[in-house]
């Protein structure tokens, strides 16, 4: 029997976040605004977070294994220390957040863009998926490990990856 996932607003989200509760894992947030909030520690794991304005939040420490982040807004925001292994932040924007240390191992980059994006000692490697992703403009980029895809994607330097290749 497969179980019901709970779907939330904002504002009930953030009312549970400050009575203390952390762990919203699994949940559907498609759609809400949450931008600029202090979201430290939370718990997303395997959520969907489509299309959500997370634009200038604090979710350093947050877990967001496995999320859907399609089309989020993350201008800004402060994912320093989060861990996203293999989260999907296709079409997501991702100027000038902060990435550092943050775990983004088995990630799918499809479409995103990370001008002034902050990538200092992250995780990138696994399956992490780079596809008409463009990093002109980070920062810090990180060595890429072992298995990831890379096609048609902007390095930090401007240069251009036609691939598709697979780094070895």
């Amino acid at each position: 029997m497969q179980s019901r996932r709970q779907v939330l607003e904002s504002q009930k989200l953030i009312e549970r976040y400050a009575v203390g509760e952390r762990d919203f894992s699994g949940v559907i947030c498609s759609g809400i605004f949450l931008d600029g909030e202090d979201l430290r520690e939370i718990d997303l794991s395997g959520a969907d977070l489509i299309g959500v304005d997370l634009s200038g939040s604090n979710l350093s420490y947050a877990i967001l294994s496995g999320a859907k982040m399609l089309c989020v807004n993350l201008t800004n925001a402060n994912l320093s220390y989060a861990n996203l292994q293999g989260v999907d932040l296709s079409g997501a924007d991702c100027i000038g957040t902060d990435f550092s240390n943050a775990n983004l191992i088995d990630a799918i980059f499809t479409a995103a863009i990370f001008d002034g994006a902050n990538l200092y000692r992250a995780a990138i490697g696994g399956t992490a998926k780079f596809i008409k992703t463009d990093f002109r403009g980070a920062k810090n980029f990180p060595p890429l490990g072992e298995g990831v895809l890379v096609y048609q994607t902007f390095r930090e330097d401007g240069s251009f990856f036609k691939g598709p290749d697979w780094i070895e």
